[in-house]
């Protein structure tokens, strides 16, 4: 905090303090080098954790008497990037070409546009792209593989879309990635010239002497020559011919993904709109290219505070470059790294860290002695010199020695099986010795994940709530039921639809009258004089056909908002949920299905339903509604990205049976490098061969950076779930291997061999 260094790096590991170090870094400014709050730009990942920051810098000056400073401090720019992304671009929008009331795309809305262009990037003549016409006729023709659940257009629609997504976050522009990708000859080159880097120098230099068939039969003969040991991805045998399908197929690809590209930044401009990549890009382009603005900005910022810098991606690095604030601190750990998949890349901030002064806090002041004792055994082991332990600094670790004979926080849970019911009992043990429910956090590694613990926890009678859920809200039955009804008033003749409506809780029929209804098409035309053999069914299709037969009749002339809104106020539904277990999810949910709604009203009840059907194909992430307070008496179940930050009494980790590394796909993409390469056909590429590699490494390091977060969570207990050894390497797996069996003394050791006797 005193440090006088204009520009430097903290490196501060899990627990150390570092929000507290940046309220004091930045009352320093105010305090001592009188500098006003709107002068000092803070950065931090998420909106909840600039709140905080905001909410503890204003009381802290508020404390001293600076009530001027605070109330500038209130609307100062302590935010996110994307908000300072935004702010910037509003405050110039005729230097950036924009509407200064432009729009932010919601990521559902986003990944509906993206999704859009690059069918219709698809769906265009491809005169002047022979290898984007090759690429299709090949996938056209190949027969799917076993297990492959798509169609060669849902692969080649899906490759398209994680090109595009990949490339546009990777700090490269569209023109670049094009001129790379022009043709096979042009990305030959370049591939050569990037994996002939990957060599030493005494390499490179024997490479240029030898005489060879092929590149990669030079490559393995220079290495030989001067004694280095050839990689596995350059082990094989050459095989030209997949060479040369690999660079038609890619070329044909990134065609294809610059298509949708240009599409999409078309669309954007038109609609003002702007997803989180444009807004990064349009504001770094901003100040590269208006030196005025850059000016405006240098003589309003004069000090640069970021929170979580590892996780900031290559064009977020370039925009703080173009600052040039005169102070600038940067705070983050490379061991906390977990968003490779938003582009994150840990490796900048490191090469700052090690370019520049940088400031170390290793000593955690979250968690008991023995957590972090056995954290320091893992990764002292994992990462060698590269760890800096958290309790004793000044000693090598050593589980075995150094953690106390008596509990000290850790336990090993014994599973035969990734079962979440086996992992429900133990938390009942848990419960059973005293422990709240509302200071349990179940960490896991996906939202599907969390689904499963969610049922095994409320199938022993433990309430849980998911927090923060993905992959959720769209395919809950509540909402599914209600985009049957916005179909079924849209469409009477949609007997599917109407059928489910009138089986659903906004009804209530029998399964009996469902079976004889759905015998015959046509079910609307005969409701009004059937039957059912159920006497409880009669009341409820006459209350039915009261509102429906209204509603149908007006449909074309209403939004999709204000067809739900008469549902919700003439249905059964809001009393039938509300009479069922727990309801209060399912109520939140209805409601948010509303206000979602809301937001979109130019779209019909059809329209509408159809998007809830494409978002459900697209998987995409949209959270349950809340409905709980936040300090409810309950188990709480998040990812393990959504628990980075946080801290909990109790933390128990699951499913640790995952694979460090994904198998080898037929597309790679390296966003670092600007790269792509795909494997359609059956020979082996070099490039897609050293990039499977490269992505391999690269995602066991990510999953060992994720088991670090969900170790360094919890405060008194730590539960780690083990499984049986498999071949696949797996978090399970490498833990056991590190602490042997039985597990050195003082971990506390539950097995699932005691279930049976468990009581129920």
């Amino acid at each position: 905090m005193q440090t006088r260094e204009a520009h430097f790096s903290v490196v501060a590991a899990a627990g150390a303090g570092k929000t507290f170090v940046l309220v004091e870094r930045y009352l320093r400014h105010v305090v001592e080098e009188d500098l006003r709050p709107d002068q000092i730009l803070t950065i931090t990942f998420t909106k909840k954790a600039a709140a905080e920051m905001k909410r503890r810098i204003v009381r802290r000056l508020r404390d001293q008497g600076l009530n001027d400073q605070a109330q500038n401090a209130e609307t100062g720019p302590i935010q996110t990037i994307h908000s300072f992304c935004e702010r910037l671009l509003r405050e110039n929008a005729l230097e950036a070409g924009l509407d200064p009331s432009f729009e932010i795309l919601t990521e559902s809305h986003s990944s509906r546009l993206v999704s859009a262009c690059v069918r219709e990037a698809l769906a265009s003549p491809l005169d002047d792209e022979p290898q984007a016409e090759a690429l299709i006729s090949f996938l056209a023709g190949k027969r799917p593989g076993f297990g492959e659940n798509k169609s060669p257009y849902g692969i080649l629609e899906s490759a398209v879309e994680a090109v595009l997504r990949d490339l546009r976050g990777s700090g490269f522009s569209q023109l670049q990635i094009q001129q790379w990708h022009l043709d096979p000859r042009t990305l030959r080159d370049r591939w050569e010239d990037l994996l002939l880097r990957e060599l030493s120098p005494n390499a490179q230099a024997a490479f240029a002497n030898i005489e060879a068939d092929s590149f990669q039969e030079r490559m393995q003969q220079a290495l030989k020559s001067v004694g280095e040991k050839v990689p596995g991805w350059l082990k094989n045998r050459p095989d030209l011919q997949a060479e040369e399908e690999a660079l038609e197929q890619t070329c044909g690809l990134v065609q294809l993904a610059c298509a949708a590209w240009w599409r999409l930044d078309r669309e954007m401009d038109a609609e003002q709109a702007l997803d989180f990549s444009a807004l990064e890009e349009r504001a770094v382009r901003l100040l590269e290219r208006s030196e005025a603005t850059r000016e405006r900005l240098q003589r309003q910022v004069q000090v640069v505070m970021v929170d979580e810098a590892q996780d900031l991606n290559p064009m977020q690095y370039r925009l703080l470059r173009r600052i040039e604030a005169s102070r600038e601190m940067l705070v983050g750990d490379a061991q906390q790294s977990i968003y490779g998949f938003r582009q994150a890349d840990v490796e900048l901030f490191e090469r700052r860290a090690v370019e520049g002064h940088t400031l170390r806090l290793s000593r955690n002041y979250r968690s008991v002695p023995g957590i972090l004792n056995f954290v320091d055994f893992v990764f002292g082991r994992l990462w060698h010199e590269s760890y800096v332990p958290m309790s004793n600094l000044d000693a090598p670790m050593d589980l075995e020695n150094d953690v106390p004979r008596d509990f000290a926080g850790v336990e090993v849970w014994r599973q035969a099986a990734n079962d979440a019911d086996a992992t429900a009992t133990y938390i009942r043990e848990l419960l059973d010795e005293g422990i709240a429910k509302k200071d349990i956090a179940v960490l896991v590694r996906d939202g599907g994940g969390a689904q499963a613990i969610e049922t095994g926890l409320k199938g022993v009678g433990i309430p849980a709530r998911v927090a923060g859920g993905t992959e959720r809200f769209y395919t809950r039955l509540e909402v599914r039921d209600l985009a049957n009804a916005l179909r079924a008033v849209a469409d009477p003749y949609d007997d599917f639809s109407l059928l489910a409506c009138l089986r659903s809780p906004l009804v209530g029929l029998s399964l009996d009258a469902i079976t004889l209804l759905g015998r015959e098409a046509g079910v609307v035309e005969r409701l009004a004089e059937f039957e059912s053999p159920v006497d409880e069914d009669g009341p409820k299709l006459e209350a039915f056909l009261r509102w429906y037969e209204r509603l149908r009749g007006i449909a074309d002339r209403l939004a999709a908002w204000e067809v739900l809104a008469e549902i919700f106020a003439k249905s059964e539904l809001l009393p039938a949920l509300a009479r069922r277990e727990k309801p209060e999810q399912l109520l939140a949910n209805v409601r948010k299905l509303l206000s979602l709604a809301t937001q979109e009203p130019d779209l019909g009840p059809l329209e509408y339903a159809e998007r809830i059907r494409e978002i459900q194909d697209l998987r995409h992430k949209e959270g349950d509604a809340p409905a709980d307070e936040e300090d409810a008496d309950v188990v709480t179940i998040m990812t393990v990205h959504k628990a980075k930050g946080l801290e909990f009494p109790v933390v128990v980790l699951p499913q640790t049976d995952k694979r460090l590394a994904a198998n080898a796909r037929d597309l790679v993409v390296e966003p670092r490098m600007g790269l792509v390469a795909t494997k359609y056909g059956k020979g082996q590429c070099l490039m897609h061969k050293f990039l499977t590699e490269r992505r391999k490494r690269r995602d066991e390091e990510e999953e060992l950076r994720v088991l670090y977060v969900a170790l360094t969570r919890p405060k008194q207990r730590l539960c780690v779930s083990l499984y049986p050894p498999r071949r696949d390497r797996t978090v399970s797996k490498m833990l056991q291997e590190l602490l042997g069996d039985p597990p050195p003394p003082g971990v506390r050791v539950r097995d699932s061999q005691d279930l049976s006797q468990m009581p129920v």
